[in-house]
């Protein structure tokens, strides 16, 4: 992996410690709002007729559709820890480009840089 693209991943988990910090101020002043949105959260990521891994790839699809850079970058890690492969990622990212277009093309490129990051660590 080139430096730029292991500094780009490292600088979006600082940014994301940031906005896990934020969102902790967000259920304090919001709590009811914050506990529903959660509860549902929960709800729906737990396992069920579909599985860990199955979730998180339809969710990795989909943020590649949505063009969420930070998305991609949690969902791919999420991915990985669910226990999906290196195929089974990227045969869900084709899927999210046949559905999406070009536009996903250049997102895959953001879940390529993190799927090489995570998997080294």
């Amino acid at each position: 992996m080139k430096r730029e693209e292991i500094e780009e991943i490292q600088n979006y988990e600082k940014e994301q410690a940031g906005k896990n910090a934020a969102l902790v101020r967000f259920r304090k002043k919001s709590p009811e709002s914050a506990s529903a949105f959660l509860n549902f959260w929960r709800t729906v990521n737990k396992e069920g007729e579909l599985d860990r891994k199955t979730k998180e790839l339809i969710a990795l699809a989909i943020t590649l559709v949505e063009n969420c850079k930070p998305c991609v970058i949690k969902h791919t890690k999420l991915a990985l820890q669910a226990g999906c492969t290196e195929g089974e990622i990227l045969e869900a990212a084709s899927i999210a480009l046949a559905m999406g277009g070009a536009i996903v093309y250049e997102y895959i490129g953001y879940m390529l840089e993190a799927l090489e990051y995570y998997r080294e660590k």
